[in-house]
């Protein structure tokens, strides 16, 4: 490429006169210059826009900006040139709620403003981006680093493509940005006026950017490139997900990390984002989502959240993929392992975008769908006991604190229970077809370990066709509840097979009945009837699971 040719001589021309200039200082200088402008030579040899090291909120790491700024004082001494004589604004409107722009300032700020813009596409690679994009949240932003003169790879050209479309979907303004407006920013427009419309030829949108923007024009390997792509239909925009999301799950999450799980599921689809509110269900969104013949459906909340998107996607070929943004999150647990914890939306996304899915079982009590566990006793008094606004202010304390107030509870309950399928474990006392008296009561499907009521025979599988039933019986003194739960534990973090003071079954269908109505919870949300038939409906749910 021609530039190179420049950057190339100009560090030859430098170490040479490093070499025979005698005065230390300035041959330290001229080798500055010659390094810095060499290593430039190198980025663009090799297509290496990453050696300027600009990271995804658009900031590039101090040593590299004194390595290169020898190179970059020359690149801005330039800009400022050509913005100085610039015959067009600075920034335009190409079709509503997109613009073109040159490299961004403080001084756009008002612009930006009173034009409702709130997102940004920066496609330089050796700037930093605008410092209120990178630092405020008044400003939705992405960096797609491209070298002057040099176009983006495909995959990040999609990416930018299907991250404009979904802001745009979203009812917000974007505008793109390269140095001087004219090459890197043109490309990805024309890219993204083409994927809207495939009948568009490349001159046809070549003219109307022109049209409002006069100084736009590609050079010749942006215009082959461009043209190439377009003829071979690689520019569609990704496979369309809808995104439900619950935003007041988890303290109001989502408005804190919308803008990351856009930015990391772009890279593959486009996203049709839909909130639930008080009259709009998460159940109702995702029957729209089916309307809409969609083959994958995420969904950001808590549990309950997840299982009334599940409940309309089981027996269907529908992925589900889960962004864990609520309080406990324990489906998540299980699929994405305790990193889920620790990084939710990294992990989850990582899942999504692998592609990767696993079929697993659901179960079904009165017709309500079983993601996790059904609960009676402790399980469904730690639920009761931890309020909204508990869990909004202490996240999973409130559950510890409720599930405290359960266990020094004396209440226990009276159930009868008929089991058909799998088989109990070989205990002294078998419960099948027995009236029992209990503290707590479990049916799980599918647990972490974390889930400590739910592991009397060990961990629950979300894909083994079995229920998996603990209880304990009544025991009368706190200490003797404390020790049967401490042994509990030890058989869900693998120290033992199986609890011996906790009371393990299998089934395929369970039938419980009580003299009064059951009070009982199924996967956090509360319930009460006077019989309960739970039955497991093998690998009938499509997640998506890490690699």
């Amino acid at each position: 490429m021609f530039i190179v040719k420049y950057y190339l001589l100009g560090a030859v021309v430098s170490l040479l006169a490093a070499i025979y200039t005698p005065p230390m200082m300035v041959s330290i200088l001229l080798l500055w210059v010659s390094l810095s402008l060499a290593l430039v030579s190198v980025a663009y040899l090799f297509d290496f826009p990453s050696l300027f090291r600009k990271s995804q909120d658009g900031k590039i790491v101090w040593w590299i900006r004194w390595a290169f700024i020898p190179f970059l004082l020359g690149a801005r001494a330039y800009n400022a040139w050509e913005r100085r004589h610039d015959s067009v604004p600075p920034i335009q409107q190409v079709r509503d709620q997109l613009y073109l722009s040159r490299r961004l300032f403080p001084s756009d700020l008002e612009f930006l403003e009173s034009h409702d813009i709130s997102c940004i596409v920066d496609v330089t690679a050796e700037f930093a981006g605008l410092e209120s994009a990178t630092t405020d949240k008044q400003f939705n932003y992405l960096s797609i680093p491209v070298l002057d003169h040099k176009t983006p790879t495909l995959a990040r050209l999609r990416h930018a493509i299907n991250w404009i479309d979904t802001q745009v979907t979203c009812g917000r303004s974007v505008v793109v940005h390269c140095a001087l407006g004219r090459g890197r920013s043109v490309f990805v427009v024309a890219a993204y006026l083409l994927s809207k419309d495939p009948s568009l030829s490349v001159e046809s949108v070549m003219q109307k950017i022109s049209s409002v923007r006069q100084t736009a024009r590609l050079n010749h390997l942006q215009m082959k490139v461009l043209q190439a792509i377009s003829e071979k239909g690689v520019l569609a925009l990704g496979d369309t997900a809808w995104l439900v999301v619950n935003p007041v799950a988890g303290g109001g999450k989502w408005q804190q990390y919308e803008q990351q799980v856009i930015r990391e599921l772009t890279k593959k689809y486009c996203l049709s984002i839909h909130q639930t509110d008080e009259t709009t269900s998460a159940e109702m969104l995702t029957e729209q989502a089916k309307e809409n013949d969609v083959s994958q459906v995420m969904v950001s909340g808590g549990d309950g959240t997840v299982t009334e998107v599940a409940s309309q996607l089981v027996d269907t070929e529908i992925k589900l993929g889960i962004i864990p943004l609520g309080t406990a999150n324990s489906l998540c647990h299980v699929l994405y392992g305790i990193g889920s914890k620790l990084s939710p939306v990294e992990k989850a996304c990582e899942a999504i975008l692998s592609g990767n899915s696993q079929r697993i079982d659901t179960a079904a009590c009165n017709q309500r769908l079983i993601l996790m566990v059904l609960g009676i006793g402790l399980e469904q008094k730690m639920v009761e006991h931890a309020q909204r606004e508990e869990k909004n202010t202490f996240g999973q304390i409130a559950y510890l604190t409720g599930f405290f107030n359960a266990l020094i509870s004396e209440e226990t309950q009276t159930l009868h229970v008929e089991m058909e399928g799998g088989g109990q474990a070989p205990h002294e006392q078998p419960f099948d077809g027995q009236a029992i008296e209990v503290h707590s009561f479990v049916v799980a499907n599918t647990a972490p370990f974390s889930t400590v009521l739910a592991q009397g025979g060990g961990q629950p599988q979300p894909d083994d066709g079995q229920l998996h039933i603990t209880y304990l019986d009544n025991t009368e003194s706190l200490g003797g509840r404390l020790v049967a739960l401490s042994d509990l534990t030890l058989t869900g973090i693998g120290g033992q097979e199986q609890s011996n003071l906790f009371q393990s079954a299998k089934a395929t269908q369970v039938t419980i009945k009580s003299p009064k109505p059951i009070d009982y919870v199924i996967d956090g949300e509360l319930y009460s009837d006077s019989c309960l038939e739970i039955e497991i409906h093998p690998q009938s749910l499509s997640v998506f699971v890490p690699k």
